[in-house]
């Protein structure tokens, strides 16, 4: 029996409690953050394991998976089957998309006193570690410290942007240590940041305001919040020039349109920032004060460059910059309304803090499953007659997470919360990547990928709203397919009819990227409106899965409206699968109609697909 959502909030709090009293049992936790870093992470493990004069220090890694839809996790559990015993590699999962919740979960977790922040693309120098255990020995006044960072740069940086390179957290501020002064409102960024794990929870909020998704949310700087909520509590903020480290920066990241980016995310969150570092009482008298000097900056920089055409690289970035600041109470406004809907959602919902730290759980222990529920042949040569039901190759996989007590949560207990709070990219892609491993491995002639599905395997894999608008997944799939080997047509995949059409320039390009590959595609939920559309349009699909409402014999359509539909699928040889059937009789009518395959009529509950071991 599934654990209630009370007891299981409680747990989640008892034990999150009972972490927080244990003493640390390390003296620094490296903790690196990382989306999609799979490509990058190898070269910073490897300079974590080739650390020097850290024979004294207990020290431990933690990679943070920010809700990956790469092989991150592969890469660290390949690692961690290499990796010294004295200071272990441990890989978390932080469900929650954006940089301030994976940074605030490996605080949570982490086991040592200071915390060392890396990005995935930050290479310590081989005594970094070391460097980090001095520094906190003679500086204990130091609650927080940053590294000096130098850029790496795949192409020589161009003079002119050697004015704007504070904001690709490249950090050279002397070869002294120093503390960084409130008045002088500069603070480091968190690449390279070393904070003592206490100082934090105690002061920074678990839930920042700027946290973000990516610079397609608008927002940066989540990093310097968390600072200056340590700074104005009463804490020193230092820079220590004897840690080093490198900067990776491709040479994307010096285009036009990249820093642009940047700028406008620094600028709109810039607001949030000026306002944090002031007394509430100075606020109101600040506002104003702070709007009136970015209107005249905005204004003498249209006076000095009245042609944008005529800006350079760095003049059309400060032009961004001032802009973006101008907006940012407005677009800060707009985001707390959302976080504030989102918030009375969530207490609505009272799944926060307990489902999405299973979600963290599941994707950390690999505690989700697939189930397969058969789809089946109807056959019979004559209508009159009884029909039959014979089985297929085809099967749907549905995904399931584990509970303490060993049972399976069904999706619709834990797949909302993904959804509200971004997941279910990170879900879809772990169920591409088991299906695939899991098919890899069977020992199967059947594999070669025929074309007659009555004696092929087909795995048909429900696709997400998420998952539909990303861009690489055809690529991802792709990659999969050469890795594993196997026919582009055991694999089927399945975007409802409500996705199809709220992003139906994405679902085209998907489904005719997929139908490239020699993937099959599935319509799913739809009613015949839908499926008419689809076909009219041409949208290039290979089943169509009616919602259970069109099969129901009070909702039957007309004869006219169902044999013009029937016609057009035969011209598009389309073929339907019924779901919902419930009686003989309406499986009767179904076969009337020419639907040849039904999902969930005597099949019995679905059942669990083989399992194979997944990299633990």
């Amino acid at each position: 029996m599934p654990i209630s959502q009370d007891t299981k909030q409680s747990k989640t709090w008892s034990d999150l409690a009972e972490q927080l009293a244990q003493p640390p049992f390390f003296d620094i936790t490296v903790a690196i953050p990382t989306h999609n870093g799979a490509a990058r992470l190898p070269l910073v493990l490897d300079q974590l394991r080739s650390q020097i004069g850290t024979d004294l220090i207990n020290w431990e890694v933690i990679v943070c998976d920010n809700g990956s839809t790469d092989d991150t996790a592969i890469v660290v559990r390949n690692y961690q089957a290499s990796w010294p015993g004295q200071w272990p590699l441990h890989y978390r999962f932080a469900a929650q998309q954006g940089a301030a919740f994976a940074r605030q979960r490996a605080v949570e977790v982490a086991r040592g006193s200071l915390v060392a922040f890396l990005d995935d693309d930050n290479l310590p120098t081989e005594n970094w570690v070391a460097q980090v255990y001095r520094f906190a020995q003679s500086h204990p006044q130091a609650s927080v410290f940053g590294s000096q960072i130098h850029g790496q740069f795949e192409t020589e940086l161009p003079c002119e942007l050697t004015d704007i390179k504070c904001f690709l957290a490249i950090i050279e501020r002397g070869s002294e240590p120093h503390r960084y002064e409130p008045a002088h409102k500069i603070l480091p960024p968190a690449a390279g940041l070393v904070v003592r794990k206490q100082v934090w929870l105690e002061s920074v909020p678990a839930r920042l305001f700027l946290n973000n998704k990516g610079k397609s949310a608008g927002l940066a700087s989540e990093d310097l919040e968390a600072i200056l909520y340590i700074q104005k509590s009463g804490h020193e903020v230092w820079y220590n020039p004897d840690m080093v480290v490198y900067h990776d920066i491709p040479s994307d990241r010096l285009n036009e349109d990249y820093l642009i980016t940047l700028l406008r995310c620094v600028g709109l969150s810039r607001f949030h920032i000026r306002m944090l570092g002031l007394q509430a009482w100075q606020r109101p008298l600040a506002i104003p004060a702070y709007v009136t000097n970015d209107i005249r900056k905005l204004l003498l920089h249209r006076l000095r460059y009245p042609s944008r055409s005529q800006l350079s690289v760095v003049e059309h970035c400060r032009y961004e910059l001032l802009t973006s600041t101008l907006a940012s109470p407005f677009f800060l406004l707009k985001k707390a309304c959302k976080d504030s809907l989102q918030t009375y959602r969530d207490q609505l919902q009272g799944d926060r803090y307990c489902r999405i730290d299973q979600l963290n759980q599941a994707f950390e222990q690999n505690l989700f499953a697939l189930y397969q529920q058969p789809v089946v042949a109807i056959t019979g040569a004559d209508v009159d007659e009884p029909a039959q039901l014979q089985a297929t190759g085809h099967r749907e996989l549905l995904i399931r997470m584990r509970n303490a007590d060993d049972s399976y949560a069904l999706p619709g207990s834990f797949l909302p919360t993904a959804k509200r709070h971004g997941m279910m990219r990170a879900l879809d892609s772990w169920v591409i990547r088991y299906v695939f491993d899991w098919a890899s491995q069977r020992q199967d002639a059947s594999l070669t990928g025929s074309t007659d599905p009555a004696c092929s395997p087909l795995y048909s894999i429900n696709l997400s709203q998420d998952s539909v608008a990303d861009i690489s997944l055809v690529q991802r799939i792709t990659s999969k397919l050469a890795q594993t080997d196997l026919a582009p047509n055991l694999f089927c995949f399945e975007v409802t009819a409500t996705v199809a059409t709220t992003w139906s320039l994405q679902t085209r390009q998907l489904m005719a990227g997929l139908r490239q590959l020699g993937c099959r595609v599935t319509l799913d939920d739809a009613t015949l409106g839908q499926t008419m559309m689809a076909l009219n349009t041409d949208l290039p699909i290979d089943y169509v899965k009616f919602t259970p409402a069109v099969t129901q014999p009070t909702r039957r359509p007309s004869r006219g409206l169902w044999s013009q539909l029937h016609q057009a699928m035969q011209d598009s040889s389309v073929q339907v699968i019924a779901k919902g059937i419930d009686s003989e009789a309406t499986l009767q009518m179904i076969r009337r109609q020419g639907i040849a395959y039904v999902q969930g009529y005597q099949t019995g509950r679905p059942q669990p697909l083989q399992a194979v071991a997944m990299g633990q």
